[in-house]
Order: C-alpha cells, then structure tokens, then sequence
C-alpha cells in the first residue's frame, strides 16, 4: 500500500511539473549519427564548416503549451535537439525565417529531411556542445490556426515557452544543459528574436537571463524600412514575386484572424488567388510560383500597383494606422530599444529580401540609445554573390562564432 502511495505521489509531482512549464509531451523523432552531422557540415558550410563533432545527436518533437495572438492557450509544437552526453555550453532558441510551408516546422525536421534552415541551425549550434530549441511558431507545426506574420511580438511568446520544455525534457534524459541562454535566427526569425530578448528582459519578474544574442538579417522596422520595401518597383521578376509572397502572407493572416477583406488589399482575381493557394498544402515555392502566374495573367509585368488595390497601397505609402495591417506593423517595430544583453546584428549585403538597411536602423538608433561596443555589434557579410537564401548558412557559421568567442571571435 505503501508503494503505491509513494507512485502516485511520484506521478502528481510529475504532472505537476509539466503543467509548471508547459509541457504536454515529446517523441524522440530520429539521431543523427556523428558521420552523418561531419558529412552534412562539410557539405553545407565547405571550407568554413565549424570542427567536426564527436558527438551524436538526438532529435525531439516537443509539444507544449503557449498563449495565442489573443491569449487563449494553444497546445504548439518545436523541435529540441540534444548531443549525446551533454551540452555544456547551453541552450539555444532558435527562431526560423518565414514560411507558409507546413512540413518546414522544425518539429518536422528528421536526419532524412531536405537541406533546410532548421538543418543548418542543428549542425551549427548542435555540433558545438549546445542544446537547441525551436519552436514552430502560431500556426505552424501541430497548430491550426494562421501564423501571425510578421508579428515578432506575437511569435516571441512561442520560443519564451519553450525554454522551460527544453530544461525539462533534458532534465528526463539526464542530459546535462549548461546554465547560459543564447538567442539566434534568421529571417523573419531576426525580429522574433529581438523581440524575445526584449520581452526577458523587460518581464518585471525575469525567469531567464540571455547571455548573447544573434539576430541575423531580420526585418526589425517593419513600419518603415521594410514597409518601403515592400512597395518599391521590383528590379526584376524573382523580386516581384518574393515582394507578392510577403504581402500575400501578411494579409492572408489578417484576413484569417482579423477578419478583413483581401479585396480590401489585393485586385479581385489576386485576393481570389492568396485565398485559393494558402488554403492549400503547399511548398512555398509553389505558392510563389502561383501567386506569379496570377500576377502574369492579370498582365501584371511585375508592378505591386497592378496587383494591390488603390486603398492599400495608399495606407503603405502614408502610414495609414488606421489600417489594421499597418498598425500592427507599427506595433512590432522592434529596434528602438536599449537591450543590455551582448548583441551581435549579422546582415547581408546583398540581402533583396530583407533589406540590411532594417540592420542599419537599428544599430543607429540603439547606438543613440547609449548602447555602446562592449554590448552590441554589427556584423555585415559582404560577400555580393550571397543573397537571402545563400548567405544563410555563412550566416550561422559567424553566430557559432560569437557564440564560442563572444566579440573577441570579430
């Protein structure tokens, strides 16, 4: 009777502990073998590959809880990725790009999956004695609902929760994280991470401390530089469609959770296509490819003008906040801020998809702050072959850098 009581005692403690943080449960998804993770670094990052590893490396589907954009809890899911033996050196959330493409989760990354974003955030940081965390965001991965994009403030909540999963779930395994938290990302994931760190440490009552950061090529001005991006002349075919596919992804969140018109922001026959190719499972290449052949049909020849309506190009061009698309773009501006957390900003040169001027702005202004050298730096990649997708992985190979060596590694 008496063991028993002891069992269950022992079950409610464990239950209560995964209500504590968030957790709901995990399945261990697959392991990268230690020929496997040296091969794909050599193959992905080639000369500038970080050391090989001596380590295997075991993957996890974590599902937990997390508030959504209007604070009803969900159940979301991420992927917790752990190195056989350990990770001294300490957890690191990662943050992905944007997508619209389901199977592109992290929680759906496996040693079999397609060369991905998610594959060069696990050789980097993994391969180095970190534990790494990545949550798929609202939206993505097991949830339903729309993906809140571009809104880092929303999307932050997501990787905040997972912390405590991640802690917990080593914990079970008897994996021993280090102590230190980083923040890294790419893309849209830049915003979500400055947004993270700004939201840790502005919580008057802070259960984390961030030891460094790395947000790399992020649209932190969404309200102005990234705004005035989106509604320039395209140089060119690939640009008009990438400029297409964001706005189609703002809107399309709008339009689920909000409840605006897309004919309110695209013509008819274009508000009828993001309608049509969103609601369907697709890769984001072919969303782009068929948000295109609208824009060709629709003789388009490349001009936003011809595929956005008057009023909503009209709200771009004056700020307008009584839309609702540019007030919340305004709202989730995130680089006027003074952060204390050691910071390195990574940008492309050459980035046509999100402008390195957002980079730039932020520097400058947290520069205004008083934020000084010893705290934040910038880092720009000035290779001009590199572009959005390219310099991904250069990108990640200079965060491991800063992570192993802080500022003395530039």
């Amino acid at each position: 009777m008496r063991n028993i009581f002891a069992c269950l005692c022992l079950l409610l403690l464990l239950i209560s502990v995964t209500r504590a943080d968030n957790l709901v449960n995990f399945t261990r998804t697959g392991t990268m073998s230690v020929l496997h993770t040296n091969q794909r670094m050599e193959t992905v990052f080639g000369a500038s590959a970080p050391p090989p590893t001596s380590k295997a490396i075991d993957l996890y589907k974590v599902r937990y809880r997390s508030p959504d954009a209007k604070g009803r809890s969900v159940i979301l899911s991420g992927l917790l990725v752990l190195p056989r033996g350990g990770a001294p050196r300490g957890l690191i959330i990662f943050n992905h790009g944007v997508t619209a493409d389901r199977s592109l989760s992290p929680s759906r990354f496996t040693p079999a999956a397609k060369p991905s974003e998610v594959e060069l955030a696990v050789l980097a940081f993994a391969s180095g004695g970190y534990a790494v965390a990545m949550p798929d965001y609202l939206g993505l991965g097991d949830d339903r609902g729309a993906h809140p994009f571009p809104l880092g403030s929303v999307n932050s909540r997501s990787a905040i929760d997972l912390i405590a999963p991640a802690r917990t779930l080593a914990a079970r395994y008897n994996t021993i994280v280090g102590s230190r938290l980083f923040i890294a990302d790419y893309s849209e994931g830049g915003a979500v991470a400055m947004w993270t760190v700004r939201m840790l440490e502005q919580d008057p009552t802070p259960a984390y401390q961030v030891f460094s950061a790395v947000p790399m090529s992020g649209p932190y001005d969404l309200s102005g530089v990234t705004r005035q991006s989106l509604i320039e002349q395209p140089t060119n075919a690939q640009a008009f469609a990438t400029g297409l596919y964001l706005m189609a992804n703002i809107a399309r969140y709008f339009h689920k959770s909000e409840g605006v018109r897309l004919t309110d922001y695209f013509a008819p026959t274009m508000a009828a296509s993001v309608s049509r190719v969103f609601d369907r499972n697709h890769s984001d290449e072919t969303f782009i490819k068929r948000l295109a052949l609208t824009a060709i049909l629709m003789r388009a020849k490349n001009s936003i003008d011809r595929v956005i309506t008057p009023r909503f190009k009209n709200a771009l061009q004056t700020v307008d906040t009584n839309d609702p698309i540019i007030r919340a773009l305004r709202r989730n501006d995130c680089y006027d801020w003074t952060p204390r957390t050691k910071m390195l900003l990574i940008s492309l040169k050459n980035d046509g998809v999100v402008s390195p001027a957002n980079t730039q702005k932020a520097m400058q202004t947290m520069r205004s702050r008083g934020v000084g050298a010893d705290s934040l730096r910038q880092h720009v990649i000035a290779d001009e072959s590199l572009n959005h997708l390219t310099g991904a992985a250069p990108s990640f190979v200079q965060a491991r850098r800063f992570f192993d060596k802080g500022f003395a590694g530039f």
